[in-house]
């Protein structure tokens, strides 16, 4: 399944999320402990960063493959030939399927942090989904590999 990945993207959460999320998570604990007596005021300066850290973790497993003619993304894989040609979207065209030009039935698998996304029309008339978009880090890409059809 890896060696012959026409297309391969993980998802991680950009490290500065990270720094941030342990600045809040001290900054929390501080205000927690605020004179607790004995060992007690240790737990918030421990508790609060690992559960910031396993929530990023957690966030940082999506992956995004193409491969034998199968599209796989968190939740849900098909077959490439289920969908018309992909549309790369930019950070405005993203914006706008998100948010005004968004259909409620779509397939939508994107983070906060990707600034790109792809648009699959779904052209299988037995599929009452409209599109699938996809967010990616780099959607030409992601795009290329589906237009060759994911290696099949």
């Amino acid at each position: 399944m890896t060696a012959n990945a026409t297309y391969r993207e993980a998802q991680r959460v950009p490290a500065w999320w990270f720094v941030a999320g342990l600045a809040i998570a001290l900054g929390a604990a501080a205000e927690i402990d605020l004179g607790q007596p004995g060992l007690a005021w240790k737990v918030p300066y421990v508790v609060l960063p690992l559960l910031v850290l396993a929530g990023l973790l957690g966030l940082s497993r999506k992956r995004v493959l193409v491969e034998h003619g199968v599209v796989h993304v968190p939740g849900a894989r098909a077959p490439v030939d289920a969908f018309g040609p992909p549309e790369v979207l930019d950070r405005s065209g993203l914006r706008l399927y998100l948010g005004p030009a968004a259909r409620p039935d779509a397939w939508v698998v994107t983070s906060p942090w990707l600034k790109g996304a792809v648009l699959l029309p779904v052209v299988d008339p037995q599929d009452d989904t409209p599109y699938w978009l996809i967010g990616s880090r780099d959607p030409r890409a992601l795009a290329l590999a589906l237009e060759a059809r994911g290696g099949s």
